[in-house]
């Protein structure tokens, strides 16, 4: 038997001239060692993405051409050259994204893929993966790792439980952790800007002993900052090494972890009224910098560590297993004080005191072994996993009525009431789930077929009631694509998805809740010409979002399933070389959004009143869903070191509630960046480099989104920031 043959890996161009460019391959599947992350001696980057591969579409080294479903791919080159400060700033010129969906309130990792993720949860919960693993958390927080751990960040649009398991259908995105390198590389970063950032980065990797069989990696950085209101200040402490262990020819191990400890004194629940945001307020416009809470309470405390392994035996050009672990701890200590409704002056806010504690373990392995043989002319690349996933967190939480706040006077340092615990509780979530895919290939013709079966239970214990509640759930998701791909580098495709979430509880008749289920049917052209770094995709697709859980206005406190919500949409994308030294990454997404299904009556600030009013909410678009969303990024690398960048991204307006009474104005940034290789000046500061990025260049003040009645987030104000790094 043969083997299927992989495809010809692609070159990542080296902008400054007259060096070499590096190959970028890859042979991890969201576990195993990669090629080297970048070109080390390409100083000036051009911005356009280097790799051509993706692992999170099938888990296995299938070029992004090949891989019948649309993906995006963010390399280290990328986020280098936009000096990215969150996974939010890594995707934001991506299609089918819409990031920093909350502002600066969640450090820029509230991120909606196809319209999914950006329903009032934190952070991007339920769609964050790092290294194929799913990344939980406490109860009340997921996600929001430092993006400096990261050598790239892969979006893959639309439903994914077929390998991934329970998954919100808009998609995924899956961080691949940095690895250890053969070759001795490495930089230090030092980096000062706007709101007080204070920052320093290290990241160095290279062999341990003399003949490669052990390699090393420690990456880290501190940063100090604070956000645009008072009482804001922000500190991060990351510390992340990893090794690699060559067992012979055949087997390796790589070990990584990390620590992560937040200091953050700001709200993270700092939203602002409808009425002084996006409806005019008769005392004026509330400021973007007005702080909700009070330094006498406010607090957020994280720390986050994690230490696992990736571990890939190759029995023969036939068989190869896998095996990634993942162990991570969280632990939580919030308190926030929140606007909940504004008043009938218009100026003076009620509030509420909130606090948490919250500690998880979260525990997650993924075995899969992978299949290559050929039968006739027919060639397969089969995928057999099973996967388990236990997380289980514990939450202490407390509430009081704090005092009021007049908005545009505020008065801070008030005495605030000691809150009482209403919520004392456990959770215990797992899921097992098996699954299979087959990637079967004739000539051009590439077929993929997939399926997995899922079993997943929940237990919620109350200690202050002394009751507990169990359920379990089990889903069947299957998976089904088709691609040609032309010798003139056109692939056209087509493909089915799906995806399940469980549902935990029962409605008032107390039966218990079917998973909620997504499907997706996507139809699509990529297009690579030959010989070139050009890459091009357009997709048109229908995805639903199936037993959505919606109020039972009959019964207040219970839900009923059976909701629907529908969306229709367009992507395209391209990453464009014209010229050696001339690159553009540009992206627009359509997105016509729906609720079908819905028994639910929902309210709204109608504008012209300011009175709230109450609709039939299926037939309304989704708040916080833009219809268009816009963005290109243009590089261009001169021949005496200096790279400059710039780009621009545009939402249209969005409906500010889930009445579609109010809506949130579109908006238009420009970004920009220069970057200084000052060896090619001078040879004696050979590696050093000096670079400037500004985003939000014109300081543009806008509302990134509202989720509801007084719930609107101001977007990020001009953030410039100066980085001199030196690499070796």
């Amino acid at each position: 038997m043969t083997g299927l043959v992989p495809a010809s890996p692609v070159l990542a161009t080296a902008s400054t001239p007259g060096r070499a460019s590096a190959e970028v391959t890859s042979s991890d599947d969201g576990g195993g060692a990669a090629a080297d992350d970048r070109d080390r001696d390409a100083i000036i980057v051009t911005g356009l993405r280097a790799e051509k591969e993706s692992i999170s579409g099938t888990k296995t080294d299938t070029p992004l051409l090949l891989t019948p479903q649309s993906i995006s791919v963010i390399s280290m080159d990328d986020m280098l050259s936009r000096s990215i400060l969150s996974v939010g700033d890594a995707v934001a010129y991506s299609a089918g994204v819409f990031t920093n969906t909350k502002g600066v309130t969640y450090g820029g990792d509230a991120i909606a893929i196809r319209g999914f993720g950006n329903d009032g949860t934190t952070g991007t919960a339920g769609n964050t993966y790092v290294d194929g693993l799913r990344l939980s958390g406490t109860g009340y927080v997921s996600g929001a790792l430092d993006p400096y751990l990261y050598e790239r960040v892969e979006v893959v649009k639309g439903p994914a439980s077929v390998l991934y398991g329970q998954s919100v259908p808009g998609g995924l995105i899956n961080m691949v952790s940095k690895r250890p390198q053969a070759d001795f590389d490495g930089e230090v970063i030092a980096r000062y800007g706007t709101f007080g950032r204070k920052q320093f980065a290290l990241d160095a990797t290279g062999p341990v002993t003399s003949d490669g069989g052990l390699l090393a990696r420690v990456t880290g950085t501190w940063f100090k900052t604070h956000d645009i209101y008072d009482f804001s200040d922000r500190e991060r402490v990351l510390f992340a090494p990893s090794l690699t262990w060559s067992l012979g020819d055949s087997t390796s191990l790589t070990i990584l972890t990390h620590y992560q400890k937040d200091d953050f004194a700001g709200s993270t629940l700092n939203w602002l009224p409808t009425i002084g945001t996006v409806i005019d307020n008769p005392n004026g416009q509330i400021s973007r910098k007005l702080f909700t809470g009070d330094p006498n309470y406010q607090r957020w405390d994280r720390q986050t560590a994690s230490a696992g392994y990736q571990f890939e035996h190759r029995f023969s050009d036939f068989l190869t297993f896998r095996q990634n672990f993942r162990y991570t701890d969280t632990q939580l200590d919030n308190r926030n004080i929140y606007i909940s409704r504004l008043s009938a002056d218009l100026r003076t806010a009620g509030r509420q005191a909130f606090g948490l504690q919250e500690n998880s373990d979260d525990l997650t392995i993924d075995n899969h072994a992978a299949f290559t043989f050929t039968t006739g002319a027919i060639s397969h690349q089969v995928l057999a996993g099973l996967d388990w996933q236990k997380l289980k967190y514990s939450t202490d939480r407390v509430f009081a009525i704090a005092p009021t706040l007049d908005v545009f006077a505020p008065v801070y340092n008030q005495a605030i009431p000691e809150p009482a615990p209403f919520q004392h509780r456990i959770y215990r979530n797992e899921q097992t789930g098996l699954y299979l895919q087959d990637q079967i290939a004739l000539g051009g013709t590439r077929l993929l077929l997939g399926m997995r079966q899922d079993w997943a239970s929940f237990k919620a214990s109350d200690l202050i009631r002394n009751v507990s509640q169990k359920s379990k759930n089990k889903a069947l998701t299957k998976r089904a694509a088709l691609l040609h791909a032309f010798d003139n580098g056109l692939a056209p495709y087509v493909s089915y998805s799906e995806s399940f979430t469980p549902q935990y509880g029962s409605d008032f008749e107390g039966n218990s809740f079917d998973p909620e289920k997504g499907r997706q049917y996507e139809a699509g052209v990529k297009y690579q010409p030959a010989g070139t770094q050009s890459f091009l995709t357009a997709s048109i697709f229908d995805l639903r979002r199936r037993n959505y859980l919606t109020t039972d206005a009959d019964h207040p406190g219970f839900s009923r399933q059976n909701g629907e919500v529908r969306m229709r949409g367009l992507e395209l994308e391209a990453n464009v070389a014209l010229q050696a030294d001339l690159t553009l990454m540009g992206a627009y997404t359509l997105l016509d959004s729906k609720v079908t299904e819905s028994a639910d009556t929902v309210s709204g600030i109608n504008p012209e009143t300011l009175a709230v009013e109450s609709r039939k909410q299926q037939g309304l678009r989704l708040q916080a869903v833009p219809r268009h969303n816009a963005s290109l990024w243009v590089n261009y690398v001169n021949p005496i070191g200096i790279a400059l960048g710039a780009g621009v991204r545009y939402s249209s307006s969005t409906y500010g509630d889930a009445a579609n009474l109010s809506r949130v104005p579109a908006f238009t940034l420009f970004d920009a960046s220069v970057r200084f290789d000052l060896g090619a000046w001078l040879a004696n500061l050979e590696g050093l480099e000096l670079s400037v990025k500004a985003n939000n260049v014109f300081d543009k003040k806008y509302v990134s989104s509202c989720v509801g009645i007084d719930r609107c987030y101001y977007g990020q104000a001009r953030n410039v920031i100066a980085d001199l790094a030196w690499r070796w």
